[in-house]
C-alpha cells in the first residue's frame, strides 16, 4: 500500500501535475488523520472497557467483603444482646458463690474483627475515583464506621486485664462494664448491619452485575 502511493505521487511529479499532485497530497493527509483517530477511538474504547472491567471485579470483591462482614456480625449479634439483657437482670449484691453460679451464660467477648481489605485495594489502585460519588460516600461512611467498631473492640479486651476474678468486688465491677459494653455493642451492630443493608443495595441498583 505504501508503494502504491509512492508510485503515484512520483507519476503524478514526473507529468508535472501540480494542482493533482496538491489534491492527491491532501487525501493522503486526510486518511492518515483518519486513520490516527480511527486508532485513537480504538484506543478510547479499549480503555473504557478496561476501567468498567476493574469497576465490576472491585465491586464484586467489595460485596463478597461486606456479605462476610455482616454475616460475621449476625453470627454475634444476638449472643451479645443476651449477655446485655441477662446482667440487667442478675442481682449483683447476691453472695459469691450465687454470682459464680449464675455466670455460666458468659463464654467471652466474641466480637469479629471485620474486614476492609478490598476497600483500601479500590482506594490504593484508584478504582475508587471511578466509582458513582454517592455509593463512594456511603461506602467510606460504612468503613469508617467499621474502623470505629474494630477500634471499640480493642479498647473493650482492656476490661479484663485488671480485673480478679477470684475478688466478688472485681467481678461485679467488671460484669458492670461487660453490660454497659454489650449496650454499646448493640448500636454499632445494628447501624453496620443498616448500612451493610444499603451498600449492598447501592452496588445492585447503580452498578446492575451480571
Amino acid at each position: 500500500m505504501i508503494k502504491f502511493f509512492r508510485h503515484m505521487r512520483e507519476s503524478l511529479l514526473l507529468e508535472n501535475k501540480t494542482s493533482k499532485y496538491f489534491k492527491y497530497a491532501l487525501g493522503e493527509i486526510i486518511l492518515v488523520v483518519i486513520g490516527i483517530l480511527i486508532a485513537l477511538q480504538i484506543n478510547n474504547w479499549n480503555e473504557d472497557k478496561k476501567i468498567q472491567n476493574n469497576i465490576t471485579t472491585s465491586l464484586n470483591l467489595l460485596k463478597d467483603e461486606i456479605e462476610i462482614n455482616k454475616m460475621s456480625i449476625s453470627s454475634v449479634k444476638d449472643y451479645h444482646i443476651m449477655i446485655r439483657d441477662t446482667l440487667q437482670k442478675i442481682n449483683m449484691s447476691i453472695e459469691e458463690k450465687n454470682i459464680e453460679s449464675r455466670l455460666g451464660f458468659w463464654k467471652g467477648m466474641r466480637t469479629p474483627r471485620l474486614r476492609n481489605a478490598a476497600f483500601q485495594t479500590t482506594i490504593q489502585s484508584g478504582i475508587s475515583r471511578e466509582f458513582n460519588p454517592f455509593l463512594l460516600s456511603a461506602l467510606n461512611n460504612l468503613y469508617t464506621y467499621q474502623d470505629s467498631y474494630n477500634q471499640f473492640n480493642n479498647s473493650s479486651s482492656q476490661i479484663f486485664f485488671n480485673a480478679d476474678f477470684t475478688d466478688i468486688k472485681s467481678i461485679k465491677k467488671t460484669m458492670r462494664l461487660v453490660e454497659m459494653t454489650m449496650n454499646d455493642l448493640y448500636y454499632y451492630e445494628k447501624e453496620l448491619q443498616e448500612s451493610f443493608i444499603y451498600c449492598l443495595k447501592q452496588i445492585d441498583s447503580i452498578y446492575p452485575l451480571k
